[in-house]
């Protein structure tokens, strides 16, 4: 199941947008769920919990660095900080932000790279004016997930048979970086083809999710 994934080191603040979001998508029939995790100390390790936990939009605190609830203290990085990490390889996860703060200049030097960044007072004072946007983002975005997942796998086949030409190979790396793949030599197709196999169950569900989106 697709999830909207919530990063705040505030479990108040969390559990209150969670709860709101989980109010609107029921008035809005979505089976989107909605989780919550304080931030990881290793920036790095974000891209690992988005593929493991099939995230189709992130939420952000801005303050992600006053509390923390381990013995290594808060992270030392901000919301506006963690985007930059995330665009370096998550070139279109709908990423928003929520927080007190959405007047931050820190915050607004970022604004190409959120979807759209939301003063939580208004999000609580009218959640539905901003959750349709959230649920048409990650539409959207499992909607293009999936093409791109179909179109690896034909190249994949055309590769593997020697039948790609240099379009295809160009094409082919592309899609290894929008997908977060492992840009692995040509030569290994073991390797790229095992991983390909590994996403096709996930293709899978997702068909399922859109379908279900789109109310079909």
């Amino acid at each position: 199941m697709a999830n909207i994934v919530i990063i705040d080191d505030n479990p108040e603040q969390s559990g209150t947008v969670k709860n709101n979001l989980i109010i609107s998508l029921a008035e809005l029939n979505s089976e989107l769920k909605v989780i919550t995790t304080f931030p990881f100390q290793n920036t790095q390790d974000y891209f690992d919990f988005i593929d493991r936990n099939d995230v189709c939009v992130l939420i952000l605190d801005e303050k992600l660095n006053d509390q923390t609830f381990d013995l290594n203290g808060p992270v030392d990085y901000k919301g506006s900080q963690l985007v930059q990490i995330l665009r370096e390889r998550l070139k279109d996860l709908p990423i928003f932000s929520i927080s007190v703060i959405s007047t931050d200049k820190d915050l607004i030097q970022q604004y190409n790279q959120f979807e759209e960044i939301i003063s939580r007072r208004e999000f609580y004072a009218n959640p539905m004016k901003y959750v349709p946007k959230i649920v048409r983002a990650a539409k959207n975005f499992l909607i293009e997930k999936n093409e791109a997942f179909e179109e690896y796998g034909i190249l994949s086949v055309k590769i593997s048979n020697g039948k790609a030409d240099e379009t295809d190979t160009l094409r082919f790396k592309e899609l290894q970086l929008k997908l977060d793949l492992p840009l692995v030599g040509f030569d290994d197709r073991d390797t790229w083809l095992n991983k390909y196999e590994e996403k096709i169950n996930m293709l899978e569900e997702l068909k399922n999710q859109i379908l279900k989106q789109l109310g079909k």
